[in-house]
């Protein structure tokens, strides 16, 4: 009974739920173990080879250097920072080289959605690094906390736009390719500026004049986001409905019958009680929940006694309520008789519970997939 308002519970005299929900990020990746056993310290304009660890050097600047092609003879050698066309930087050599991964990955998906031609010159395939810069430091002035946030920016946009590449229909392509196209470019260009400034820092005002073409396009590619997902979902719709159709336990209240149906652009959810000690026994509860007032998923497990069951709250967008009505029959137990209930109420989330990871993961896509589709 923990799913139903405080309304309901009024209504039906419910027991206190006294239940402790343990959240874990189900729904959420993790996180990338990237090692190496050694790296780079840049001496001038050349790279020592260091055998070892990256996370036990001390130093607050490391990068990845990028070039065009792969890079032929002694990566030790002077001048080879003249031959690369970007630099990736960051705080620790674990964040440029999970960085690093990130565009890898990204890149390899662009090509194979758009074309093994679409990328162009200013690849991400050929890195040289850890790299750390020794004797500079952290940067803290303004241009650089500016460039590290569209630096961030990009890559919560590119992150979930994989899932985009990954997951997409190939045919709808023409309809989010010049998107696409705009975010390959402000990598390239936020690439390329981090280059600049370790190549240029007394040049403040050469620097402040690139940022400042740079930006717009990381904010647009930013603010674009849930339009491309509405065309291409960063998931695949489930080819399984079995989840559609399952039971939950309501503890003294009894078992949950479940039934999801689609109906126009929403998902009608009926909750119906059977058995128990008869207080809830014949209730029903539909909850209406239009996709395009979807908000936040959350996806946790906890241990009903030995058993893991997996619980999806859907949250409504924008202190918006999904419409519920509840009817209830006069019902009788040991101990008193509740009055029949017809009401129409709204609800602020809605709770579906899961005896297995797979059916959990298949809801979860399911309205994941309809909120990006009913943007």
């Amino acid at each position: 009974m923990c799913r139903l308002s405080f309304f309901i519970f009024a209504f039906l005299c419910a027991l206190p739920c006294y239940t402790t929900w343990s959240q874990t990020a189900a729904a959420v990746p993790a996180t990338k173990q990237v090692s190496y056993s050694s790296y780079y310290v840049r001496n001038g304009d050349a790279l020592q080879v260091v055998n070892g660890d990256p996370a036990r050097e001390n130093c607050a600047e490391w990068q990845v250097w990028l070039f065009p092609t792969s890079v032929r003879g002694s990566r030790s050698r002077v001048g080879l920072a003249y031959a690369r066309w970007g630099v990736i930087e960051g705080a620790s050599a674990k964040a440029v080289t999970e960085q690093l991964e990130t565009s890898e990955e990204f890149e390899r998906a662009y090509t194979n959605f758009f074309g093994a031609n679409a990328w162009g010159r200013f690849t991400f395939a050929h890195p040289v690094g850890p790299i750390a810069v020794m004797g500079q430091g952290q940067k803290n002035d303004l241009l650089q906390s500016e460039i590290d946030l569209l630096n961030q920016q990009l890559e919560s946009v590119v992150a979930e736009l994989h899932r985009s590449l990954v997951n997409g229909e190939r045919n709808q392509a023409p309809l989010v390719q010049p998107y696409f196209e705009q975010v390959r470019k402000s990598m390239q260009d936020v690439a390329r500026f981090y280059d600049k400034r370790s190549r240029l820092p007394a040049e403040r005002t050469y620097l402040s004049q690139v940022l400042a073409i740079v930006a717009p396009g990381v904010n647009q590619a930013e603010n674009a986001l849930p339009k491309v997902t509405a065309i291409l979902p960063t998931v695949k719709l489930p080819a399984s409905t079995n989840w559609m159709i399952h039971t939950e336990s309501g503890g003294s209240d009894g078992t949950i019958n479940v039934a999801v149906k689609e109906i126009d652009s929403s998902a009608w959810v009926q909750q119906s009680w059977t058995g128990g000690d008869g207080s809830m026994t014949g209730t029903k509860v539909i909850s209406i929940v239009p996709y395009q007032d979807i908000g936040p998923l959350d996806i946790w497990m906890r241990h009903w006694g030995k058993d893991p069951r997996w619980t999806l709250c859907i949250h409504p967008a924008n202190s918006k309520r999904f419409l519920q009505s509840l009817t209830s029959p006069e019902r009788h137990t040991a101990k008193r008789t509740y009055p029949a209930v017809d009401v129409k109420t709204t609800e602020g989330a809605l709770y579906l519970e899961f005896s297995n990871a797979s059916d959990a993961q298949d809801a979860y896509a399911f309205f994941l997939y309809q909120k990006q589709r009913g943007t």
